[in-house]
């Protein structure tokens, strides 16, 4: 091994050394609503509000199952309003934003993650035409100098994620059965799966069989959450590239099982722990060109690394 060798080495473990102090003096326990604060951003500057979707119907015999409460629905559109008028009275910079949104569907009813996305831009739709601002001007979705795919099957300009979809695992029914078997079946969660199988898969503690059955795993659900945040990323770049004399804010709705597993890998916390995401709550990413992302959540900051899922099992 030649001395550069060596260097890169021990450099590389100094990097390393230095990350893992910075994790361990940051702590998340939880994820709340209030987490969701309004970015600063100038001209180049790339936000991304990562939100779970607010509560839902979950009884599969009602007739609006898988869609919004409405009493909830009403709060977060009160909440969404607020931000925007925040975002947009007092910027520096021009913003246009982007909304994003996992198009999981629930049990064949309603898509409660793009119906909260809707409720995010039609409150910044709002929020323009109170200002004399014509919301194509700002919203990339309604936007004719843009070209964004909806999502058809409800008619909604909303632009669908496949990679922030909840987990997978009821495309592989066999791990599903094999979990109820072991761990008991639903318990009001509506889900078919009761709260300790899933605290079980979430941890990954049934890893060999869920392999051997080919179910996806916490950790992929990671990797394809970062590879989203990666596009956005990309796509930030390209959008700044083209347009120098604006901010850009990217909404994007998903679920718990997105968001818990990313703040884990980025403040360094075990698998094996719960970290609560409430409904509506969300973290804030920065995005700079050049620079390490950095999510934001409980007044801290920490590195968000999007190469790789950092965490192994243990």
């Amino acid at each position: 091994m030649t001395r550069k060798h060596k260097c890169d080495i021990i450099s590389e473990q100094i990097i390393t050394l230095c990350r893992l102090k910075n994790m361990s003096e940051v702590s998340i326990e939880k994820i709340e609503k209030e987490d969701i604060k309004v970015p600063s951003l100038e001209n180049g500057d790339t936000a991304i509000v990562f939100q779970r979707h607010e509560r839902y119907v979950r009884d599969r015999d009602a007739e609006n199952t898988g869609s919004l409460i409405e009493e909830h629905a009403e709060a977060a559109r009160d909440r969404d309003i607020a931000f925007f008028e925040k975002l947009f009275g007092n910027e520096t910079s021009k913003t246009m934003v982007l909304f994003t949104s996992s198009d999981t569907q629930y049990t064949g009813g309603g898509y409660r993650s793009l119906e909260t996305a809707q409720i995010a831009q039609d409150a910044a739709i709002k929020v323009l035409e109170k200002m004399g601002i014509d919301p194509s001007s700002r919203i990339i979705n309604l936007s004719p100098d843009f070209i964004t795919h909806g999502f058809k099957p409800t008619n909604q300009s909303i632009r669908p994620d496949t990679k922030i979809r909840e987990p997978q695992i009821f495309d592989t029914p066999e791990y599903v059965d094999y979990l109820r078997g072991k761990y008991g079946k639903e318990d009001g969660l509506g889900t078919g799966l009761g709260s300790t199988a899933w605290a079980m898969h979430e941890m990954d503690a049934e890893k060999a069989v869920r392999k051997q059955m080919g179910a996806e795993g916490v950790y992929e659900i990671l990797d394809r959450t970062k590879k989203s945040i990666n596009v956005m990323d990309r796509y930030a770049n390209v959008f700044h590239a083209n347009n120098p004399d604006t901010a850009l804010l990217i909404w994007a709705v998903s679920h718990y099982d997105t968001i818990s597993p990313l703040v884990k890998d980025a403040t360094g916390v075990s698998f094996g722990e719960y970290i609560p995401v409430d409904y509506g709550a969300g973290v804030v990413i920065e995005l700079h060109k050049d620079e390490v992302p950095m999510l934001h959540a409980q007044g801290q900051e920490v590195e968000l690394r999007l190469a790789a899922t950092a965490i192994k099992h243990p």
